[in-house]
């Protein structure tokens, strides 16, 4: 397997943005094989609870956890932050904001590194697609219970591959040539679940998208973590 360093981006985390004020503080000890996370950006304030430095990474920087490589304490290690955006910033500068913060706060430095590697791409079905257009983007609940995975949502394809990545064994690209916002309800059974009825995601993907989902190998975008620091500057 081919693993190439292509880039190298000390300033990776540089950005034009920061959150006004931001607090800081170690999340409180979880319950034994527990980790609850919570995230919350209303009314131009973000509250996030139990999240760890690869979380804020992988946030700031679109990526999935698995792309983010470096000490194990970066997912170990959670905090509890509380953070205003300046005046006329909205949620969507969030990860921009982040970005400035684990600079700031935690004294990140990345380097961009990419891998080939086995990987899924949506593509589009031969008798086209079976979801509805949608003006924008907006919402994207994901629900699992009793050995089922439902999405309820308006996105685009390529956020539903983001979604998918983590659900999934390996990542999941978008290469459906399908621009724009779609209406999108997906249900399938993971797989080992005692779901019989229930179709797999491949067969899910087909019946009630009208898109198909691909085994494939390509380069996929890595994060490696040069330096961090365990404690944050201080609030």
């Amino acid at each position: 397997m081919r693993f190439a360093l292509f880039l190298f981006l000390p300033g990776l985390l540089s950005a034009q943005l920061a959150f006004e004020v931001a607090s800081i503080k170690p999340a409180p000890p979880q319950p034994m094989n527990s980790i609850s996370v919570s995230k919350n950006t209303d009314q131009g304030r973000l509250n996030y609870q139990n999240v760890s430095i690869e979380d804020l990474i992988a946030e700031a920087c679109h990526v999935q956890h698995r792309q983010v490589s470096g000490p194990d304490w970066l997912n170990s290690q959670r905090f509890d932050i509380v953070a205003t955006y300046p005046a006329g910033v909205g949620e969507k500068s969030v990860p921009e904001m982040l970005k400035a913060l684990l600079a700031d706060r935690f004294a990140v430095k990345l380097h961009e590194e990419s891998k080939d590697m086995p990987l899924y791409a949506i593509m589009a079905g031969k008798s086209g697609p079976k979801m509805k257009k949608a003006e924008e983007a907006g919402n994207f609940s994901t629900n699992s219970r009793k050995a089922l995975v439902h999405i309820t949502a308006t996105t685009t394809l390529g956020q539903l591959a983001d979604a998918l990545s983590e659900m999934l064994d390996r990542p999941v690209v978008d290469q459906s040539g399908l621009e724009g916002a779609w209406v999108i309800e997906l249900q399938w059974a993971p797989d080992g679940a005692d779901s019989p009825d229930a179709p797999s995601i491949f067969t899910a993907m087909q019946e009630q998208l009208g898109l198909r989902l691909v085994p494939a190998k390509g380069p996929v975008r890595f994060l490696v973590v040069d330096h961090a620091e365990k404690t944050p500057t201080e609030n």
